[in-house]
């Protein structure tokens, strides 16, 4: 099982390699749209989780609330993780 933890660092490193610019520093807490989280960069995480987690996020799963930040992004793939 993989926990949320390891699924947060391993968005964070993705997020900060290939959607966000260098210069701005991104957490866990930092708020994804405020940052520029865009629709591309959604299709982007969602390719990565796909291929990282063999895991297709439901459309119904792909929230405000789920995509607040990074931490609750994380946990929503542990999430759908676990029931599998």
């Amino acid at each position: 099982m993989v926990e949320a933890a390891s699924i947060e660092a391993e968005l964070l490193a993705f997020l900060r390699r290939e959607v966000f610019a260098p210069e701005l520093d991104i957490t866990p807490e930092t708020d994804l749209v405020s940052a520029g989280f865009d629709s591309m960069s959604l299709v982007r995480v969602l390719v990565f989780v796909e291929q990282t987690y063999q895991l297709w996020i439901p459309e119904s799963e792909i929230t405000g609330e789920s995509l607040k930040n990074l931490r609750t992004l994380a946990a929503t793939v542990a999430r759908l993780l676990q029931a599998r």
